[in-house]
């Protein structure tokens, strides 16, 4: 019996420390795509100080470089995901 205790224990354990590890990884995540919109509000500012085609043109890479940006945020998400699903236990 106190083996069985010992076992659901160590079970529950290890359950909420990998919930515990995730948490960070998803303030990573909140973190990285935060500091893309800060840097994509920045360059904006910047576009705006130009005229014409210039201007169109810099806010065209601006946004492409923003979204370039959260779109590996969440490819880095999603390679971490994966291998936490297939780390042995």
């Amino acid at each position: 019996m106190k083996r069985i205790i010992g076992m659901a224990a160590a079970v529950l354990c290890g359950m909420s420390l990998s919930a515990m590890a995730a948490a960070p990884e998803r303030a990573e995540l909140k973190a990285e795509k935060a500091q893309a919109k800060a840097d994509y509000d920045a360059a904006k500012a910047d576009c705006n100080k130009m005229t014409g085609d210039a201007r169109r043109d810099c806010k065209k890479e601006a946004k492409a470089n923003y979204k370039a940006t959260k779109k590996t945020a969440k490819a880095n998400e999603e390679a971490r995901d994966e291998a936490r699903e297939h780390q042995p236990k």
